[in-house]
Formats: structure tokens, C-alpha cells, sequence
């Protein structure tokens, strides 16, 4: 089995699975992560925050490349991210205000990490 290192603690995970896909037809990576990415509203990821999982990702960047690059440990370009403030722990301070106006946001889950992105979309009614 091969064993990938995160690149956010080091820890060793062990590779994705989804009871949905079988053996004979699995999906690509990143279309299962496309698959798996939601709209949700802040205030349903506050466990998530409260157990520091919650990882921000620039409205700029494409959310499910980034979580891409996180299953595979592509980690050159992650230190990249973090290092330009692009990718990173969801701060105190960006909880305080999406929960403020309960941010609709874009979610993926790479294990442990719940990426999140804000929605900044603006939906008007014709």
C-alpha cells in the first residue's frame, strides 16, 4: 500500500476510499473530489473549526486543484500557497466573520482537512 505524507503535519493517511466506487471502475482523483465538493453555510462547519481542520483557500484558486495537490502531497506547490497566504489554517479572525454573516461557502474533505472556500457569488432573482 502506498502511504502519503501530509503536507500540513507530516502525519502519514492513508489514500481515499469511497464506498460508492467500485474496484472495476474507479473514478480519477480529482473527479471524485469534484464529485465530493458542496455549497455549504458557515455555520454548519463550526465543529470543523472548533477541531482545527478547516483549511482556507483563496476565492482565486481552484478549489478542487488545491485539493488535489493536498491528496497527492504535492508539496512544493502547497508550501508555495501557504507561503503567498493563499491556502491556511481558517484564522480566529475569518471565522469571527463568515459566522457573523454566515459565509456561503465551497467545502471539500481531504482527510483530515475540511477545505473550505467562500462563495462570494451573488445570485440575483429574475
Amino acid at each position: 500500500m502506498n502511504l502519503k505524507r501530509n503536507a500540513f503535519t507530516n502525519n502519514v493517511y492513508l489514500p481515499m476510499h469511497s464506498n460508492n466506487l467500485t474496484s472495476s471502475h474507479p473514478l480519477p482523483l480529482e473527479q471524485k473530489l469534484n464529485l465530493e465538493t458542496a455549497r455549504i453555510n458557515w455555520h454548519e462547519l463550526q465543529t470543523h473549526f472548533a477541531r482545527g481542520v478547516c483549511i482556507y483557500v483563496a476565492p482565486e484558486l481552484d478549489l478542487v486543484n488545491i485539493a488535489h495537490m493536498i491528496a497527492t502531497d504535492n508539496s512544493a506547490a502547497i508550501a508555495l500557497l501557504i507561503q503567498e497566504g493563499k491556502i491556511g489554517k481558517v484564522s480566529d479572525i475569518m471565522a469571527q466573520q463568515y459566522y457573523d454573516c454566515n459565509q456561503p461557502m465551497w467545502a471539500v474533505v481531504v482527510m483530515p482537512y475540511v477545505l473550505v472556500q467562500p462563495d462570494n457569488t451573488i445570485v440575483e432573482n429574475n
